[in-house]
């Protein structure tokens, strides 16, 4: 056994989890599955995240290539069931291992430490585990470490010429919504649970045509989360004027520079409507061209050293406002190319890419994209003691099914 230090990134995620489901495909034993991972362990030794048994409580980790994964056989399981299959998994508490696979017939579901890295290692994880058999050969990520001081090097890149840039990005932008004061609590426990619904084939491409005549130069994710916002709010829920936004940071490193663990930060917007497609777009946009979530990401850092420092740094709520707004999180992980060869067992319109995301705060709800060519599948990660799961279904439902309806309708 040897011992890694982790860095602050991945400290400050490790107290939860991420759970990817795909299917169904034709995967391999739980036999070699045990075999895959187990060899990608030792493949990049402690330097690369599996193998590694994250804790909350330092940044020194144990590399235990041996003694780091769970392996379960599940009964079969149908696409409709994966939501329900996803949900049990989440409320059955954390895993003293940090990788968890459960195969249920043709789908895989892994439950992973967020402190092992983000999406991007979730769908790396997925393609090996999945496509891999005997004699596979091991990924080029799982033998290469990560590039020293990637987020100095990825601040110095961006902000080399006007560092006090840094500061102004992260002045407080003001809310709206005028502050209603103190708001009543009520005692509070988790409760994750997720829902799932898929876009009929060709919608983003509906999506980009729209784009092309009413907003050029949006992008899809943008359409599709402001589309999101306005069927939540028709369905009767009240929608936070701030949203957070997941951006994935590694796009403001040098060329050549790897990072396997997590590189994402969130970006809270305050917005006059979150379902004001052009707004939302234009704040996505501008956040990118100035390295917002760059700044984003350094800030958390340093606010989560100091909970570390005062032993605050994962203290879990406890309490939920009476009257929640419902705060809206897009994580959109983008288009799953690298799962487009696997050996699939049912026609595109009955596959699924999908994942729980489970909500920190009692009173988000995190949306998380996948694409699959001209395919979408987007989830919602809600707590059900807060939030009705029937209604974001319906709500979900709706901005899936006509998305291009919802747009074009006159804001009031």
């Amino acid at each position: 056994m040897s011992m890694h230090s982790a860095s602050s990134r991945d400290l400050m995620r490790s107290g939860s989890r991420m759970i990817t489901a795909i299917g169904p495909v034709r995967l391999p034993s739980t036999g070699e599955i045990r075999d895959t991972l187990t060899v990608l362990a030792h493949a990049g030794g402690r330097h690369t995240p599996i193998g590694l048994v994250p804790t909350t409580e330092s940044r020194r980790w144990e590399h235990r290539p041996q003694d780091f994964l769970g392996v379960r056989q599940l009964g079969p399981c149908t696409r409709e069931e994966v939501p329900r299959l996803l949900t049990r998994l989440a409320r059955a508490g954390a895993s003293a291992r940090p990788l968890n696979v459960a195969v249920a017939g043709d789908f895989l579901l892994l439950d992973i430490s967020h402190g092992l890295g983000d999406g991007r290692l979730a769908l790396a994880l997925v393609r090996a585990v999945a496509g891999g058999r005997t004699g596979t050969p091991v990924p080029e990520w799982a033998r290469t470490r990560d590039s020293a001081l990637p987020l100095a090097r990825a601040l110095t890149r961006a902000f080399a010429t006007s560092p006090a840039r840094v500061a102004q990005l992260l002045e407080p932008r003001p809310s709206i919504t005028p502050d209603a004061g103190p708001v009543g609590t009520v005692p509070w426990r988790r409760s994750p649970t997720a829902v799932v619904e898929s876009a009929v084939s060709g919608t983003t491409a509906e999506l980009r045509r729209w784009r092309d005549r009413e907003l050029p130069g949006a992008s899809v994710s943008s359409l599709l989360f402001a589309a999101i916002a306005r069927a939540m709010r028709s369905r009767g829920l009240t929608v936070d004027d701030k949203v957070d936004v997941l951006f994935d940071c590694r796009r403001y490193l040098p060329d050549g520079a790897t990072v396997n663990g997590n590189f994402a930060a969130g970006v809270r917007f305050a917005l006059s409507d979150p379902g004001d497609a052009a707004e939302m777009s234009a704040a996505i946009a501008e956040a990118t061209a100035s390295g917002r979530p760059l700044a984003s990401l350094a800030l958390s850092i340093a606010k989560f050293r100091r909970r570390m420092r005062a032993g605050t740094a994962h203290t879990e709520a406890a309490h939920v406002a009476a009257r929640p707004r419902a705060r809206l999180v897009y994580s959109d992980m983008g288009e799953a190319a690298l799962l487009a060869d696997l050996d699939w067992t049912d026609e595109p319109g009955r596959r699924i890419v999908t994942a729980l995301s489970e909500p920190a705060d009692p009173a988000s709800i995190v949306f998380t994209s996948v694409r699959r060519g001209p395919e979408l599948d987007v989830s919602a990660s809600l707590h059900d003691n807060v939030f009705d799961p029937e209604l974001v279904r319906d709500a979900l439902a709706d901005a899936l099914c006509d998305p291009l309806s919802l747009l074009s309708r006159r804001i009031v």
